[in-house]
Order: structure tokens, then sequence, then C-alpha cells
């Protein structure tokens, strides 16, 4: 936090020091923390204050306006909303930003959404569902589902697996990193002639 600081200091020395040939002084510079939703942007800001200033939580929309919060005599931060482009062109980012529960779960079918990501799992990371959950390794989705509401009792009347509670539990458990560390983005290969 002392680092974020001195580059908040370093970034703005030349209009603190412009203030301060005016005469003004004691006049706290001014930032806005924005990004996407559900990445920690009002978690940052409490951890930077040293304590609890803005609303948190492990779901996209916590924070509801602006919201200006000063840390000390030089620095104020505005707290803003997550933002969002209008449009993905490549679907797989939405997806993404899905999985880690950047975009509200009402807006999506999370039986679907589960069942991609745990297709990704198997593909990526082989074992990691099979050793969270003690369950046989598998390669079908389906079947995957089926074992793991069965395994953690995720059933319906009559004891028929409950696929829609099956997959609220893997999206909660992935996105709370319960599911170890897991990277679903690998940034792109270098080519050899750079």
């Amino acid at each position: 936090m002392k680092e974020v600081h001195a580059r908040i200091q370093e970034a703005c020395k030349d209009k603190l020091e412009r203030n301060r040939r005016r005469g003004i002084i004691n006049r706290p510079v001014r930032a806005m923390v924005a990004g996407i939703p559900n990445v920690g942007k009002s978690t940052f800001i409490n951890s930077f204050a040293g304590k609890a200033c803005a609303k948190t939580g492990n779901k996209p929309g916590v924070t509801k306006g602006k919201q200006w919060i000063r840390l000390n005599k030089n620095v104020e931060l505005l707290d803003t909303p997550g933002i969002l482009w209008p449009k993905f062109e490549d679907q797989t980012i939405g997806l993404h930003l899905a999985w880690i529960g950047s975009i509200k779960d009402e807006l999506l079918n999370k039986e679907e959404l589960a069942w991609e990501l745990s297709a990704e799992l198997m593909r990526q990371y082989p074992g990691i569902l099979a050793g969270r959950y003690d369950l046989e390794e598998q390669t079908d989705t389906a079947a995957f589902f089926r074992q793991l509401a069965l395994n953690r009792n995720c059933l319906k009347k009559g004891g028929e697996p409950d696929d829609e509670r099956a997959a609220a539990l893997l999206l909660e458990e992935f996105r709370s990193g319960k599911l170890g560390g897991i990277t679903i983005e690998a940034p792109p290969a270098e080519s050899k002639g750079s």
C-alpha cells in the first residue's frame, strides 16, 4: 500500500507543485478506482484505508453508486460500480467473466455456465475435480454432475440428482478458490521471430 501511495504522489507531482505555487495546500489528490465487477475494487480501497469504508461482497453489483472515501489528508479515492463492455466481440471473454462472477448470475443460466466450466477444468486441469470432490475421474460433464450431486447430497425429492444445486456448488467453490490455483486464460504464446 505504501508503494501505491508513492505512485499516486509521483503521478500527481506536477499538479501538487502547481497547487503549491498557487498557495493551495492540503488539497488531497482525487483518484478513481475503476474496473470490471467483482474484482475487489472496494476491498482494495478498504485495505488502503485500513478500515471498512466501502461495502464489499462476493458478487457483482454490491457498489451501487459512486462514493468518495478520504484515505488521509493527501488522497481521496472514488469507489465506483463495476463497468463492462456493452458487447463482447469474443464470447469466450463473456464466459470467463461469468465464471469468476463479474456478470450477475441472475442474467445467466447457472447450469449451462457450470457445465461449460467443468468441461474446461476437465480439459485444462485433469483430475482437479475428481480430487476436490473425491470422485472418479470423468471426461463427461453429465456423468461428473451426476456424481457430484450424489456425493454432495444435492438431491431432489425422490433422491434424483439436482443438477441446479450441483452447478451452484461448483461455481461457488471455483469463485471462492476452493478448487485451488486455476488460470482460465494464458498469455499469448510469443512468436519465435520476436
